[in-house]
C-alpha cells in the first residue's frame, strides 16, 4: 500500500496543500516547527481516524481558517491498495466554545468518508494502513499502561473491525458502570442493578482481551526478531500481556481461551470485586486495566533497561508492528518515521533502513539530510541513496531546489 495523493485544508500549519507522492523512500527535511511532524500525523490520522499528538481534535484545526467562528479542517487521502486505490476523507469542524475553552481544548466534531460515502470510525479505520514512528515512543516501554493499550488498541483497530466495534461498546458499557457505582455508593442504586452490565462488560471484555492476548503473542515473535537485528544478537526482548483477571489467567492462558471461557472468568472476577469497585466508585476489572510489559533478557525493561536500551525496544515494537499488519491485511502499511534516524547509531539505523526497505513506502522526516546519508557499517544498507527529497518550510512541501519531482540523494 502507498499514499498517491494528499489534499490539506487548514490542518495544523497547512493552510492549503495538494500533493502526490510516488512509491519507495521518500525524504521530507527541514527546520523545527515547519510542518515535517504535521504531514505524518496526517496520513497517520487517514489511517487510524486518531491523532497521537492532539490534546483535543479542535487543536488539529488551523484557527486562522475563521478566527471568530466555527473552523473546518479537511484531510482527504487516496491510496493505492493490491485490489485498487481507496479515497478516505476525514473533516474536523469545530464548533462554539465557551469562556473557559483553548486552542487546546476546542470541541470539535469529526466526519468520515470513504470514497465519497459517509462512514463511521469502524468501517474507516483499516481502508489505509500505517505505522508511525515518533521519538516518543520510548513512553511506551516506560510510560503509563494506558500508552500501551492505546498502542494494542490501534494496531488491532487497522486489522480487525470487530476489534474496534467491540472497543467501542465497552468503553461506554464502562462509564454506564461507573455511573451506577457512584450511584449505588451514594445509597441511590442497589447493587442487583449491577448484572446487566457485568454481563455486558464480560461479553465485549472477552473479544477484547482475547484479540489482544493473541496479537501479543505474534508481535512477541516479530519484536524478539527485529529487535536480535537492532541489538546484534546480544539482547533477548520478549512482550508479555497482563490482563486484569484471577491469577489463574495469564497472557498465554487469555490467547489459548474461547470468548465464552474469557466472558465467564470476566464475570467472576467482577464478582469477586464487586465491593472493592463500589468503594472506588470505578471499575477497577477487566481490559481497560490491562499492561503489556517489555522484558530484555527476562528482567523488566522499564525498571533495569537503560534509555537506550528502552529505545531499541520500542522501535523493535514499531518494526513488528508493520510485519504484523502486512501479514494480518496482506498489505504493507505505510511506513512514518518521525525524525528518528537521527538519534540512531549507524548500526541501528542500517537496520531500520534494512527493514522498510521491504515496504512500499516509507516517509521520513528531518532537519538534517546530510546525517543521515552516510554508507553505514559494513554489510548492512543504511544508504538513503535514491531517495526522493522534499523541502518543508511554513507549511509547504515542495520538491528539493532544482527538481520537478523530488530529488535523490
Amino acid at each position: 500500500m502507498h499514499i498517491e495523493q494528499l489534499s490539506l485544508r487548514d490542518f495544523r500549519n497547512y493552510r492549503h496543500l495538494d500533493i502526490a507522492f510516488p512509491r519507495g523512500l521518500l525524504l521530507f527535511v527541514g527546520g523545527n516547527a515547519q510542518g515535517k511532524s504535521n504531514l505524518l500525523e496526517a496520513i497517520y490520522l487517514l489511517a487510524t481516524t486518531r491523532s497521537v499528538r492532539a490534546n483535543s481534535e479542535g487543536e488539529l484545526v488551523n484557527q486562522e481558517a475563521s478566527p471568530q467562528g466555527p473552523a473546518v479542517a479537511r484531510l482527504v487521502g487516496t491510496a493505492r491498495r493490491h485490489d485498487g486505490s481507496v479515497q478516505v476523507e476525514v473533516a474536523i469542524v469545530t464548533r462554539p466554545a465557551g469562556e473557559q475553552a483553548t486552542s487546546s481544548r476546542l470541541p470539535a466534531s469529526k466526519r468520515l468518508r470513504v470514497n465519497g460515502v459517509v462512514r463511521r470510525a469502524s468501517e474507516t479505520v483499516g481502508q489505509m494502513t500505517a505505522v508511525l514512528f515518533t521519538t516518543h515512543d520510548i513512553d511506551l516501554v516506560s510510560g503509563a499502561p494506558s500508552l500501551r493499550r492505546r498502542y494494542l488498541d490501534i494496531t488491532l483497530s487497522q486489522v480487525d473491525p470487530a476489534y474496534l466495534r467491540a472497543l467501542q461498546r465497552y468503553s461506554k458499557i464502562v462509564l454506564q458502570r461507573n455511573a451506577l457505582l457512584r450511584r449505588i455508593q451514594e445509597g441511590a442504586a442497589g447493587l442487583d442493578q449491577l448484572s446487566f452490565w457485568d454481563d455486558e462488560m464480560a461479553q465485549q471484555g472477552a473479544c477484547i482481551a482475547g484479540s489482544r492476548g493473541r496479537a501479543v503473542s505474534s508481535l512477541s515473535v516479530l519484536a524478539r526478531e527485529a529487535h536480535r537485528a537492532l541489538s546484534g544478537g546480544e539482547e533477548e526482548l520478549s512482550l508479555t500481556y497482563q490482563p486484569q483477571l484471577s491469577r489463574a489467567w495469564d497472557g498465554e492462558r487469555v490467547a489459548a481461551a474461547s470468548t465464552d471461557e474469557l466472558a465467564a472468568a470476566l464475570l467472576q472476577a467482577l464478582a469477586a470485586g464487586q465491593q472493592r469497585d463500589v468503594a472506588a466508585g470505578v471499575s477497577l476489572t477487566g481490559p481497560h486495566r490491562d499492561d503489556l510489559l517489555f522484558r530484555l533478557n527476562g528482567a523488566p525493561a522499564a525498571a533495569f533497561a537503560s534509555r537506550g536500551q528502552q529505545r531499541t525496544a520500542a522501535l523493535a515494537l514499531r518494526l513488528a508492528e508493520a510485519r504484523f499488519l502486512l501479514d494480518r491485511s496482506g498489505e504493507y502499511p505505510i511506513l512514518l518515521l518521525d525524525d528518528v534516524l537521527s538519534e540512531l547509531d549507524e548500526s541501528r539505523r542500517a537496520s531500520v533502513l534494512a527493514a522498510a526497505s521491504e515496504f512500499e513506502q516509507v516517509l521520513i522526516t528531518s532537519v538534517d539530510a546530510d546525517r543521515l546519508a552516510g554508507p553505514g557499517p559494513p554489510g548492512k544498507q543504511a544508504s538513503l541513496a535514491g531517495a526522493t527529497l522534499y523541502r518543508v518550510a511554513a507549511g509547504r512541501v515542495e520538491p528539493w531546489p532544482g527538481a520537478t519531482e523530488g530529488s535523490e540523494l
